[in-house]
């Protein structure tokens, strides 16, 4: 069956002013594409089969087309029209696959609108720069590949590659990508990344692990250099930790990769680990941390995997640095979740007087219908209790299992909530898509979470 070829060209069809459609409670400008779907029988025989496409989330018609194409003769190509209108603009991602053979291969196609809207990237990986196996090229094309938008060449302890990658910008801007360049400050005591920094310091300034001091020195010049300050896999091997002091001290840090894909799964006791500590320093020194999610990639075919996700005013370096500040955005390595408590988004402040009655909404995607499991975390900073700190996150909505070939989840509904508490949602489904990779298949459970919803006093 791999003899079917498939591609999806699209072109995007001008709308009238008064075009409009409603996204996330708000108003906003349609956008509508033509779409032509190309099934190829590439081989000397026959095919039958039912060809899968699945929609984008912001796609108008939504939903999984499941096309029967009876008998393809060899050579013969079946040419499939359609029209989509989207309710705003940013990158959307087309899914399509042979029914029942999903696991074997996956195709992907992005439609890239521009604009404010969905936009996805990955914000730490490495190249031939330092310790990574694949070029800048290959590292950026892979992503463009995938679906993504931007991608962040972290080498360690250099910003060598700024000149290269200064290169593509042209061609990048025109093909709706941006590539920029950081830097992983790499120290035998724990790494981080300081975002839009110029400036790599001397790794040897950390001579020892748990010295919280030297370390606010080094996130207090990158502040000062107006630089987010992320710290990375906090537990990824104790050759790589921090320290318990250090964690538990320092200030004015954007926050801390929950995730990172390099050797480990979300689930995987590392990162269950970052996620513990994430929720601990939220709550226990009131904090408003965010939590990144990385691929942390050293070859071109990890690049993406996870990602993270958030929507974009454009595809600019400022609004880069303004989601990946705010926390407004989720981590993925498939599903997808849309998440608001009032008016108030992912990584946003929901502004209430003392205990309130609030509206929550919340969607849930797995394009491959295989979601199992939905979590809904609150966490309370205030101190209104004298339990430790980690039993004051708790799971108040705990869906499992969600059903068979469930693909969008939704769940409108109202609850009490006060100043000092956050939310966050956690989402379990049967397969990474990020993993999929021509036809080799990645066995990995998929995984997305939000960044904190943060309730306070108006």
């Amino acid at each position: 069956m791999m003899d079917l070829i498939c591609r999806f060209q699209w072109e995007e069809q001008e709308t009238g002013a008064g075009n409009k459609m409603q996204e996330n409670g708000q108003e906003q400008a349609a956008r509508r594409i033509r779409a032509v779907l190309y099934l190829v029988n590439a081989g000397n025989k026959e095919l039958s089969g039912t060809y899968c496409l699945q929609t984008p989330l912001e796609a108008q018609p939504f939903g999984k087309r499941e096309i029967c194409f009876g008998t393809l003769s060899a050579g013969e190509t079946l040419e499939l029209p359609m029209e989509f209108q989207f309710s705003s603009g940013g990158c959307h991602l087309f899914l399509g696959w042979l029914k029942g053979r999903e696991t074997e291969y996956l195709w992907k196609w992005p439609v890239r609108l521009g604009g404010s809207g969905f936009y996805s990237g990955d914000t730490h990986t490495h190249s031939l720069y330092s310790d990574g196996k694949g070029t800048l090229s290959e590292n950026r094309d892979a992503m463009f590949e995938k679906g993504h938008s931007f991608l962040y060449s972290t080498d360690h302890n250099t910003i060598k590659q700024a000149e290269e990658i200064k290169t593509f910008e042209e061609e990048d801007r025109k093909r709706g990508f941006l590539h920029l360049t950081g830097w992983e400050f790499t120290t035998k005591f724990g790494h981080s990344i300081a975002y839009g920094t110029k400036i790599p310091q001397d790794p040897l300034q950390i001579t020892e692990r748990g010295d919280a001091g030297a370390w606010q020195e080094y996130i207090d010049g990158r502040n000062r250099e107006k630089g987010i300050v992320y710290l990375c896999h906090p537990y990824e091997a104790p050759i790589y930790e921090f320290g318990e002091a250090v964690l538990d001290s320092v200030r004015d840090i954007a926050g801390i990769e929950v995730w990172n894909g390099y050797n480990h799964h979300a689930l995987a006791y590392q990162n269950r680990k970052a996620f513990a500590k994430w929720d601990e320093l939220n709550v226990s020194r009131g904090l408003k941390l965010s939590g990144n999610a990385v691929s942390d990639a050293h070859t071109s075919k990890k690049q993406g995997d996870p990602y993270i996700k958030g929507i974009l005013s454009e595809l600019t370096e400022a609004e880069i640095h303004r989601m990946l500040k705010s926390g407004a955005f989720f981590g993925s390595n498939g599903p997808e979740i849309r998440f608001t408590i009032n008016d108030a988004g992912i990584g946003e402040d929901c502004r209430i007087s003392g205990k309130t009655l609030v509206h929550g909404r919340l969607t849930v995607f797995d394009p491959l219908g295989q979601l199992e499991e939905i979590i809904l975390h609150r966490g309370m900073r205030q101190d209104r209790t004298e339990t430790l700190a980690r039993k004051k996150i708790r799971k108040i909505l705990d869906v499992f299992p969600v059903g068979e070939e469930r693909i969008v989840w939704t769940k409108d509904w109202y609850f009490y909530a006060e100043p000092g508490d956050f939310y966050r949602v956690e989402v379990i489904s049967g397969q990474n898509l990020a993993g999929f990779n021509g036809s080799e298949r990645t066995e990995e459970k998929g995984f997305a979470y939000t960044n904190p919803i943060w309730m306070e006093e108006r």
